[in-house]
């Protein structure tokens, strides 16, 4: 090795030695607290919704949106999302179902309860979605600048939490309002192929950042950044998440929406991803098998312990 050679990669060891070290000694700000980010989201999406109007278009057989700055007074007659009658904001107040973890203590540390706008476009002539249905979705997203990040027009399975790597699982506004959407009431399938849905839901939500990716950044959208989207909803699929011969849908305890808090043997794994809902060490697949036809019965239908009320398979003491 020549000196030249040698004193060069020197040099560069240096550099990259000096780089590591101010890596680390920079400081990474801790996330801002919730409420008081929610706080500025909130403003700035109704600020939003009462300066911005929008006209719905057909893009390639795709519903969508064309947002555009509201001018009062304007020529042609158009009003803000705030105030469209045509089609109405409407808003539901929730909390982010993100999570730490798949157990029943693994809650997002986020306690806020946001407020979600949105309008519907159109609602589905097919199945009410749940938020643990696989939803076979397209999109656009953009954000308060009206500077679009993402654009799916081909649609794609997601699933929460995902079953397979097939699936993805988006954040928790976007299922939070799918669950607001029905499928299409049918499709068709054409000569080259393409798959036409007829009468699919679709609508535009409005999401704070905490119902988003709060304070870690992708590409093209900044931390804290509210979003938009156009949500078509084009099928579903109902999940058994356990495979224990009961969807998930129906593993509600009294009617929850959040099936992570029903948990019935108290064991920290809710009972949609439980394969032994009362812990008795038999499977609740096996415990609701239809003896005659060896097939799970409906769940209506699963039998209870005799001179009891609670179903089979939830019930410790009988088998």
């Amino acid at each position: 090795m020549n000196k030249l050679s040698f004193y060069f990669i020197t040099a560069l060891l240096a550099i990259l030695l000096f780089s590591c070290e101010k890596d680390e000694e920079t400081k990474i700000p801790p996330p801002r607290p919730f409420d008081e980010q929610y706080a500025r989201d909130l403003d700035s999406i109704e600020n939003y919704l009462k300066t911005h109007t929008f006209t719905v278009v057909d893009v390639d057989n795709r519903i969508d949106v064309v947002i555009d700055t509201f001018i009062v007074g304007n020529a042609e007659g158009k009003v803000s999302i705030w105030d469209n009658t045509q089609y109405p904001l409407k808003w539901k107040d929730v909390k982010t179902d993100s999570r730490a973890s798949n157990l029943v203590n693994g809650a997002s540390a986020d306690s806020t309860t946001y407020r979600m706008y949105y309008f519907i476009i159109n609602e589905g002539g097919g199945n009410q979605a749940t938020r643990f249905d696989s939803t076979f979705v397209s999109y656009r997203g953009w954000r308060l600048d009206n500077t679009q990040f993402d654009i799916n027009n081909s649609p794609i399975w997601a699933t929460f939490p995902r079953i397979t790597n097939e699936e993805v699982t988006l954040i928790s506004g976007f299922r939070q309002f799918t669950s607001l959407l029905k499928s299409a009431e049918s499709f068709s399938v054409g000569s080259n192929g393409a798959v036409t849905f007829n009468n699919y839901g679709v609508g535009v939500v409005f999401l704070p950042s905490g119902l988003g990716y709060f304070n870690s950044s992708q590409f093209n959208i900044p931390s804290y950044s509210p979003l938009v989207f156009t949500v078509r909803l084009h099928s579903l699929r109902e999940r058994d998440h356990d495979r224990d011969g009961i969807l998930s849908k129906f593993e509600n305890g009294n009617n929850e929406e959040n099936l992570y808090i029903v948990d019935s043997d108290g064991d920290n794994i809710p009972d949609f991803l439980d394969i032994d809902d009362d812990n008795d060490r038999t499977r609740t697949l096996l415990e609701i098998t239809n003896p005659v036809t060896n097939q799970p019965f409906a769940f209506g239908e699963i039998p209870t312990c005799p001179g009891k009320t609670i179903k089979k398979h939830l019930d410790p003491s009988c088998q």
